[in-house]
């Protein structure tokens, strides 16, 4: 299911058609299938132990830890409800809220302009290749690619840094010492 949904990046009517053909599912079916993606897997989330301490943290530093993410504005919002995040970071852009989508720059540079700040010593943590790394070379943003078990896909830019986990991280941003976006 998820290379299915593309790691959540590829659009959910898109993935419930795929899905409606490979087990002939009815028009309702379908429809359903959407609602539940879009929905997405709200009540399993659970937060990375460390995450709140490692965001305070890089606030403390100077750094102004802001959300950049694809998606619909209800179920992202949902998500930092859930996970407690709101008060630790300096705020969160939206793709279908503004318009543009990751791997865009435009989608980096509207988040900067919402910190007050601007991409020349930010930084974009994030556990996507196509999306995150390659929106943050774009962008002339240092990176960090949060690795989960996984090989990074050849053919895409290399990140500044890899990482296992949010909390290594931030960490490595925190030793560069520049400013975060």
């Amino acid at each position: 299911m998820v290379v299915a949904d593309g790691d959540g990046l590829r659009h959910k009517p898109e993935v419930a058609a795929d899905l409606a053909r490979l087990l002939d599912l009815t028009p309702a079916e379908q429809a359903e299938i959407i609602v539940v993606l879009r929905a997405g897997t709200l009540d399993e989330l659970q937060p990375t132990p460390g995450i709140i301490e490692s965001l305070d943290a890089a606030r403390a530093a100077g750094f102004e830890p802001f959300i950049v993410t694809n998606g619909r504005p209800s179920q992202q919002e949902g998500k930092i409800a859930k996970l407690g995040l709101a008060d630790h970071v300096a705020g969160m852009v939206v793709s279908e809220a503004v318009g543009v989508a990751k791997p865009d720059p435009e989608i980096f540079r509207i988040a900067a302009r919402q910190a007050g700040g601007s991409l020349d010593d930010g930084w974009m943590v994030g556990d996507s290749a196509e999306a995150d790394i390659r929106g943050a070379v774009a962008s002339g943003l240092r990176s960090v690619w949060l690795r989960r078990g996984r090989e990074y896909p050849t053919g895409m830019p290399d990140p500044t840094h890899v990482a296992d986990s949010f909390v290594e991280a931030v960490g490595l941003v925190l030793s560069d010492g520049a400013s975060a976006l």
